[in-house]
């Protein structure tokens, strides 16, 4: 009995051991010739094999710690045959390049001076409604271009794909940006039913111009829906009740 207490000490003894070995112990493997070559461009260079082990194993996290999101993106615009870090590097240079652009200025332009992005059909529909009687908006409305944004926006996605909440929310991201109004609120008060708050800062008469446009565009033809619209206009800020009442 002895004798065996004594040999379990011993195991003991040597498990204790083995739990408080160091953690830096080499590590050895077998690499291929390529990756060999790239461990001696770096060697030459004056990086330690140790630290080459570092950064691969942090860059590797870092990478495959990218959001499912982000990767989806990086999957979608990937040219065939584009290895990872080349899409990386050409997105990394077209943000150089629109960086350059000085579109910043169009941001203080907008925010400062209340300027609008304003495309030519719909620049010369407001030249045409300022000048009309108050009472003749309806050919401006007409000619407005909405689902040709609308289209844009999403990608060319056709219109009969896409569903009343996209296309509100296009509404609601691209007037903005245009600086046609200063805030779009959207609220989905059922599946079929948004009220639609539109803020600016012009008059009762720029409401009813746009009131018209939006109406016009959820009654059009080309709509994948059949919609039912309700507005008021006031000074500054448009109300709109879309209803939707079936798919086309």
């Amino acid at each position: 009995m002895i004798l065996i207490a004594k040999e379990n000490d011993k195991l003991d003894d040597k498990n204790e051991i083995k739990e408080t070995e160091p953690k830096d112990k080499p590590i050895y493997v077998k690499v291929s010739d390529e990756t060999r070559g790239l461990i001696d461009k770096y060697k030459i260079q004056g990086t330690t094999i140790s630290d080459l082990v570092r950064y691969a194993v942090k860059y590797y996290d870092d990478f495959n710690s990218i959001s499912p999101e982000v990767y989806a993106i990086i999957e979608k615009y990937k040219e065939e045959g584009e290895s990872d870090i080349e899409f990386i590097e050409r997105a990394i240079k077209y943000f150089g390049d629109q960086k350059n652009l000085d579109r910043d200025l169009w941001v203080r332009a907008r925010d400062e001076m209340k300027m609008m992005l304003i495309g030519k059909t719909t620049f010369n529909q407001l030249i045409a409604a300022a000048e009309a009687p108050e009472e003749s908006l309806k050919k401006p409305w007409r000619k407005n271009v909405a689902i040709d944004i609308i289209l844009w926006y999403n990608e060319a996605k056709p219109l009969k794909n896409l569903s009343i909440e996209e296309i509100i929310k296009t509404i609601q991201k691209m007037w903005v940006v245009a600086n046609y109004f200063h805030t779009i609120d959207v609220v989905k008060e059922s599946e079929d039913e948004f009220h639609v708050l539109f803020r600016h800062r012009q008059n009762k008469r720029y409401s009813a111009y746009w009131l018209g446009y939006f109406t016009e565009l959820f009654h059009s033809e080309e709509m994948p829906f059949k919609c039912q619209v309700e507005g008021h206009v006031f000074d500054e800020s448009l109300s709109m009740i879309i209803k939707v009442g079936y798919k086309k």
